[in-house]
C-alpha cells in the first residue's frame, strides 16, 4: 500500500530541509519543502486566494504547510506517491525510475526512493502533528492560534483586527468553528466585502499580511505617478505631494491605469506665467503655431483648457487644431476651400506679404497675417456682389501705392522720376 499524502509531505519536508521552515538555500529555494521563490506568488494565489512574498512564506510555517499541501495534493491525486515525488524534484512525474544524475543532487529515482523510505518510517500520529503545524489536519489536532485560523480563512489576523465588522465576524467564526468555505460565505455578506473591489481586498490583505511588499508596491506606484505627472507638465506646488500619494494609492489599490491617472492628474496641471512644460506645454506650443499660421488669436485660457483636455485624454491635438481651422474659415470665408484642402492662411497670404514687402520696402518678416493691410486684403468682399473673394494681386498692389507709406519709398521716387522724364520727352526735351 502506497504511503499517504501526509506521509509524502512529511518525507519531503525531511528530505529537503530536515523539517526546518526558515531555510533559504543558495539557488533561491525557501522553507521546509524548498519551494523556489519564483513559484511562491502563483502557488499562494491558487492556494490562499491571494499572493504572498517569499519572505512571508519563509516566516509563516502555517502558510508553508497550507500552500505546499494544496500543490502536493494535486500531484498526489494525479500521479500517485512516486509520480508526485518525481514531479516535486524534477518537474516531471514520469521520471521516477530515471537513474540519470541531477546537478547538485541524486538521480530522480534515488530521490524518490529516499522519500519513500522516509515516508515508510514516518511517525504514527503524523496527521495530528501535521495539523498542529498548520498543515490542515483533522480530529485530535492541537487547537490552532487565532493567527493560524485567520490564515486558514485566507486572510491575516491584523486585517480582521483593523475593522470592527471583520473582527466581529472572525470571533463568531472561531466560536462556532466555521470552515473556510462557511467563513467565506459569511464574509461575502458583510458591508466591507460589498464596498471593496477584489483588487482592493487583495491589496488590503497584502498590506496587513505582507506590509513590506505592499509598501514596495506603493513606492513603485509613486515613482510611476511622479514621472507621468512631470511628463504631463505638473509643477510642484501646495498640496501636490499629497495628491501624488493619493494617485499612487489609487494605482496600487484600485488598479488605475495611465489613462485614468491622466484624467485625474490633468486637472491639477496649470500653465501660469506663460510657463509651458511637459506634454501640456508642447500641446500649447503646437496650437500657438497653428493659430499663428491661420491668423487666429485665442485667449490664454483657451490654450490652457485645450492643453489640459489633451493631456487628460478628453480631447486630441487634432480636435483643437480643427477648431482653429474652423475659426480661420469663419474669419477668412473667401479662402474656405483652400483651408479645407489643407493650406494655411500663411500659405495663402504669401503673395500679398511678398508684394507688400517689396512695394513698401519693408524688411522681410516684419509683416504678418495680423497686419491690418494684409488682413483687409484677405477678408476682401466684391463691391458689386458683396461676396467674399480673394483680392486680385494687381488690385492689392495698386492699393499699396495709394498708401501714404509708399510716398517715402525709393520705389515712389523712382516712379515719379520716370513720369517726369516721360513728360519732358513728350515735350521734346532731352535729358
Amino acid at each position: 500500500m502506497a504511503p499517504s499524502l501526509d506521509q509524502l509531505l512529511w518525507a519531503i519536508g525531511q528530505q529537503e530541509s530536515g523539517g526546518r521552515y526558515s531555510v533559504v538555500n543558495s539557488i533561491g529555494a525557501v522553507g521546509k519543502y524548498q519551494v523556489m521563490k519564483a513559484n511562491i506568488p502563483s502557488w499562494s494565489k491558487a492556494a490562499l486566494g491571494y499572493s504572498i512574498s517569499w519572505q512571508k512564506f519563509r516566516d509563516s510555517p502555517s502558510l508553508q504547510e497550507k500552500i505546499v499541501r494544496y500543490k502536493m495534493n494535486g500531484y498526489y491525486k494525479k500521479y500517485g506517491f512516486r509520480g508526485a515525488a518525481s514531479a516535486w524534484y524534477s518537474g516531471n512525474p514520469n521520471l521516477s525510475e530515471s537513474t540519470r544524475s541531477q546537478p547538485g543532487g541524486p538521480s530522480i529515482k534515488g530521490y524518490v526512493d529516499s522519500v519513500q523510505a522516509l515516508a515508510n518510517r514516518s511517525p504514527k500520529n503524523l496527521k495530528s502533528s501535521s495539523s498542529s503545524s498548520g498543515g490542515g489536519g483533522g480530529s485530535g489536532s492541537v487547537a490552532k492560534s487565532a493567527k493560524e485560523t485567520a490564515e486558514d480563512y485566507g486572510f491575516m489576523l491584523t486585517l480582521f483586527n483593523s475593522n470592527p465588522e471583520l473582527k466581529k465576524l472572525f470571533n463568531k467564526a472561531v466560536d462556532k468553528g466555521y470552515s473556510p468555505s462557511k467563513f467565506q460565505a459569511e464574509l461575502r455578506d458583510t458591508k466591507w466585502w460589498k464596498t471593496h473591489t477584489q483588487q482592493q481586498r487583495d491589496f488590503l490583505t497584502l498590506k496587513y499580511g505582507d506590509p513590506a511588499t505592499a509598501n514596495q508596491k506603493l513606492k513603485d506606484a509613486e515613482i510611476h505617478v511622479r514621472q507621468l505627472a512631470e511628463s504631463m507638465g505638473l509643477r510642484a506646488g501646495p498640496g501636490i505631494e499629497k495628491k501624488i500619494d493619493t494617485w499612487a494609492l489609487n494605482m496600487a489599490m484600485n488598479g488605475w491605469d495611465d489613462s485614468r491617472l491622466r484624467w485625474d492628474i490633468g486637472k491639477s496641471v496649470s500653465f501660469r506665467d506663460d510657463v509651458r512644460q511637459g506634454e501640456g506645454g508642447e500641446a500649447i506650443d503646437k496650437l500657438h503655431d497653428v493659430a499663428y499660421n491661420m491668423g487666429i488669436t485665442m485667449s490664454a485660457g483657451w490654450y490652457a483648457d485645450s492643453a489640459r483636455a489633451i493631456i487628460r485624454g478628453t480631447g486630441t491635438q487634432q480636435d483643437y487644431e480643427d477648431q482653429l481651422r474652423k475659426q480661420a474659415k469663419s474669419l477668412f470665408p473667401g479662402w474656405a476651400k483652400q483651408i479645407d484642402a489643407g493650406q494655411t492662411v500663411a500659405d495663402l497670404a504669401n503673395p500679398y506679404l511678398s508684394s507688400m514687402s517689396q512695394i513698401l520696402e519693408l524688411p522681410p518678416g516684419s509683416i504678418n497675417l495680423f497686419d491690418p493691410t494684409i488682413k483687409k486684403a484677405l477678408t476682401y468682399k466684391d463691391p458689386k456682389t458683396g461676396a467674399s473673394a480673394p483680392k486680385a494681386i494687381w488690385q492689392f498692389e495698386n492699393d499699396l501705392r495709394a498708401d501714404n507709406r509708399w510716398k517715402s519709398t525709393q520705389n515712389a521716387q523712382n516712379s515719379m522720376m520716370q513720369v517726369a522724364h516721360q513728360i519732358l520727352a513728350d515735350f521734346g526735351v532731352k535729358n
